[in-house]
């Protein structure tokens, strides 16, 4: 298992053809958590905060060397996925009601 700070390489690892998979990952870097198949912890350093994500399903651990980082992976998720209309939230919700079949 090895470390990367390539976030796009990481990203094409991951998965992330459903809906559900983006905002778990997005709400587990975003909330340093653990949401489905994706866990973010935080370690602080003499140089500030890195982050390291994990994905159950894939090899490497992807590092956020600092909250720069962090912040720059969080939009490019909400751009890329969300685009400039809706924030994660609102894409997911979206998202969430177009599937359901009332």
């Amino acid at each position: 298992m090895a470390t990367m700070t390539d976030f796009k390489d990481w990203l094409s690892g991951a998965n992330l053809e459903d809906y559900n998979d983006v905002y778990c990952l997005y709400r587990a870097v975003n909330d340093l958590d653990e949401w489905g198949a994706f866990k973010c912890t935080k370690k602080e350093t003499s140089k500030g905060n890195m982050y390291f994500l994990k994905c159950y399903y894939a090899d490497d651990i992807l590092m956020l060397a600092s909250d720069k980082a962090r912040t720059y992976f969080l939009n490019h998720i909400e751009k890329t996925y969300a685009g400039e209309e809706m924030d994660i939230e609102a894409w997911y919700y979206f998202k969430y009601s177009m599937e359901k079949d009332d």
